[in-house]
């Protein structure tokens, strides 16, 4: 029986050059859940490993048919409400209290998934955190910049305003959310030294 290994089929998606680029980002279909405030505390911690139990009930419901999938590849979508001003790529982390960051903790899957199946899912699954808060979330990134950030998120506060330069130097400007792909997971106080992270963010032409 096949099944759609996401990762693997999506490869470019998942991948970025330590140098910043261009890519174009189409539509996808995210296992989502929503939170607010600081990265690091520890209900965002308990989100995200929400996020991974949940998502493998939800193949379950797929195993051994043709719409069989697997993926586990955490990714957050973070921003600002509009009326804390416009927060550029390379100060992001540091221009606003991050008490005020909204943040969106999703799971690439498959288009054919439905909000149904979602609730189907969350309904067995009582002793999953936040079960009744997963829903289905569709988004198109477009024309975005990206690199890959190896090593602690901390060091993000170096490697964001190097894909700042490029965006400028481009003629680009920052148009939407502030996208992390954690490639290798983590858990909260585990050494950060490893990680793979692709920073990226749609952007728009300078008028």
């Amino acid at each position: 029986m096949h099944m759609i290994d996401i990762p693997n089929e999506l490869s470019g998606y998942y991948s970025a050059k330590t140098q910043p680029e261009i890519v174009e980002i189409g539509e996808h279909t995210y296992l989502s859940i929503l939170g607010s405030g600081s990265p690091g505390t520890n209900i965002f911690y308990q989100k995200k490993k929400a996020i991974l139990e949940f998502i493998i009930q939800l193949q379950d419901q797929f195993k051994g048919t043709q719409k069989s999938f697997k993926n586990d590849i955490v990714e957050i979508f973070y921003w600002f409400d509009d009326k804390e001003g416009f927060v550029d790529i390379g100060n992001f982390y540091t221009t606003v209290d991050l008490d005020l960051l909204h943040y969106r903790i999703v799971v690439l899957i498959p288009d054919f998934v439905t909000e149904d199946d979602i609730k189907t899912t969350a309904a067995k699954s009582n002793d999953i955190s936040f079960a009744t808060e997963f829903k289905r979330f569709t988004y198109t990134a477009g024309k975005s910049v990206q690199l890959m950030h190896l090593g602690p998120l901390a060091g993000e506060l170096e490697t964001l305003p190097i894909l700042q330069d490029f965006a400028t130097e481009n003629s680009l400007v920052k148009s939407g959310m502030h996208h992390e792909i954690h490639l290798i997971h983590f858990e909260r106080g585990q050494s950060q030294q490893h990680l793979k992270t692709i920073l990226r963010d749609p952007v728009k032409s300078i008028q």
